[in-house]
This record gives C-alpha cells, sequence and structure tokens, in this order.
C-alpha cells in the first residue's frame, strides 16, 4: 500500500472538500486519501484527514463520542491543535457512536462568530452511516441552481438545530459529514435544508 503524502494527499482531499463546500450537495470521497492512512487512532479514517487538514497550531477542536478522550489526545499530537471545552472549539469532530442528544447539545452551545467576525464559528463535522443522493432532504442556496438533493443517514437529529443555529446570517455554524464508506458532503451556512414536504 502507499504511503499517505501529507503534503499530496490532503492538498488532492482539500480540493474534493472545498468541492463540496461550493457546491452543496456534493458528494466527494476520500477513499483513496484515506486507506493510505496508517495511524493508531480509532475512529473514521475520512474524519481523520479532515482533522490532519484543518487542525494546526492556530485553531481548537473538540471530539464527541465514545473514545473522546483518548483519540482527542492523538489528534493533538498529530496536528499541535488543541482540546478545548465544546463551546469554545473551531472544529467539532462528531464519532459515529455519539448520541443525538450530544450532538444537539453541541450544536446549541456552540460558537456562531459575531458581526464583526463571523468567520469565528464553529464547523460542526459528523460520522454518518452513509451519505447518498437519495432525494431525502432538499438543499437551496448558493452554489445551487435551483434545488439539489443529499440524503445523510444517521440517528442524529441534525436539520432542526443547524436551521436554529444559522437564523441570523451572517452568524452561524459550517457542517461537514462523512460516512463509514469515506465520501464527505459539506454545507455552508448560506445552504437552506429542509426535508421533503416541508414548506
Amino acid at each position: 500500500m502507499m504511503k499517505f503524502d501529507y503534503v499530496h494527499d490532503i492538498q488532492r482531499a482539500y480540493r474534493k472538500l472545498i468541492d463540496c463546500i461550493s457546491r452543496p450537495g456534493t458528494i466527494n470521497s476520500l477513499g483513496e486519501e484515506s486507506q493510505k492512512l496508517d495511524l493508531p487512532v480509532e475512529c473514521n479514517k475520512a474524519m481523520l484527514v479532515l482533522a490532519l487538514m484543518l487542525l494546526d497550531t492556530e485553531v481548537s477542536f473538540h471530539v464527541l463520542g465514545g473514545e473522546s478522550e483518548i483519540i482527542s489526545e492523538k489528534i493533538s499530537q498529530l496536528t499541535y491543535s488543541s482540546a478545548v471545552p465544546v463551546d469554545e472549539a473551531d472544529f467539532i469532530f462528531v464519532l459515529g457512536d455519539a448520541n443525538s442528544k450530544e450532538l444537539e447539545s453541541a450544536i446549541r452551545k456552540c460558537k456562531i462568530g459575531d458581526l464583526v467576525n463571523p468567520h469565528l464559528s464553529a464547523t460542526v463535522i459528523i460520522e454518518a452511516e452513509k451519505i447518498t443522493n437519495h432525494k431525502d432532504l432538499v438543499l437551496k442556496g448558493p452554489g445551487i441552481k435551483e434545488e439539489n438533493y443529499i440524503s445523510i443517514l444517521t440517528d442524529a437529529n441534525w436539520v432542526a438545530p443547524r436551521a436554529d443555529k444559522n437564523i441570523e446570517y451572517p452568524l452561524g455554524i459550517e457542517m461537514y459529514f462523512v460516512d463509514r464508506e469515506y465520501n464527505i458532503a459539506a454545507f455552508p451556512r448560506t445552504t437552506s435544508i429542509q426535508g421533503r414536504g416541508e414548506n
């Protein structure tokens, strides 16, 4: 197996993430990059690729889920980023075994920036079971011609808490999803998300 290249593989993964952010509803695969990773961290490898990409000494993070303390320590060692309480974190990683209440609480508590610095908000990265283009959720907003569709298979209730958090644009949060097959999708705060049949 080829070794993970911390420059080229991160750059390639970053381009895929930017594509997802600029065109909400787009699903890209981090499978190639994820399968090269051979690190002793017990979490979704696509989530770990995102951690390596996004974290450094200038930003902070929080991990939610089963082995969160152990995983936080290892991510800190790999990225030199600081683990902090959820309401202070720049990036919040929600592992697949985190429960719905933990996620909803994290969304309620996480920072949304302020009018002078709306970019000082949190990005919430959630591990889902599966991401597909099935028409479960309707997406509208910048980067979408009329509307786009996506399905995020997860037990977590995140659509309504996200909408509440993003009600006062430009304040709000970004959300990225990864699944067990290393697919990614991203929703900037400007994306409107509704279940089908909702007004």
